[in-house]
């Protein structure tokens, strides 16, 4: 035996109503006894896609579509996608930079390989798009649909594997 309680919007199990978990004080006014279908369905069930658990207007049980997001949810979204494509163009040009210096350095002091001399002109195009994506990055808030509406900037596809550190790499080559 398992009630329903659309004010609490979860479960309750018979025997709790008797244990003395709840009282007659605490116990759900809306709480209703669940029929065996009820309980089948939806008791330690999870929800399908796109649906959560809710109730009917009779207070039943029922799989239902979530509540659109607020205002304030989607500005967090939009906020915390911003801050994290920003943190990201930032890494990328941090270390794209520090790689141009090295591979610069090697070619001015004439110890550069041929990979190295055929990998600074890339990774200075490289350093570019960041740069520029990190600009347009900079612009997303002054859009006339900030936040509701996001036209976001394309990311580059190329950069500096972010996934290794140096460290692990010095390791890796010995």
């Amino acid at each position: 035996m398992v009630y329903f309680s659309a004010s609490l919007g979860y479960f309750i199990p018979g025997e709790w109503k008797d244990d003395g978990t709840y009282t007659e004080e605490t116990w759900p006014a809306d709480a209703v006894l669940c029929t065996p279908e009820e309980e089948a369905m939806y008791w330690k069930q999870s929800a399908p896609s796109g649906y959560q658990l809710g109730s009917t207007s009779e207070g039943r049980p029922a799989w239902v579509l979530p509540p659109p997001p607020t205002e304030a949810e989607i500005l967090a979204a939009q906020s915390a996608k911003l801050q994290q494509a920003t943190q990201l163009a930032s890494a990328q040009k941090t270390a794209l930079t520090n790689r141009i210096g090295v591979l610069t350095d090697a070619v001015e002091l004439e110890m550069a390989t041929p990979e190295e001399e055929a990998e600074l002109p890339i990774r200075q195009a490289q350093l570019l798009e960041w740069k520029r994506y990190a600009v347009l990055l900079g612009r997303v808030t002054a859009q006339a649909g900030w936040y509701a509406t996001v036209v976001w900037p394309v990311q580059p596809a190329e950069g500096m594997d972010l996934s290794v550190s140096a460290v692990a790499k010095v390791v890796q080559a010995s």
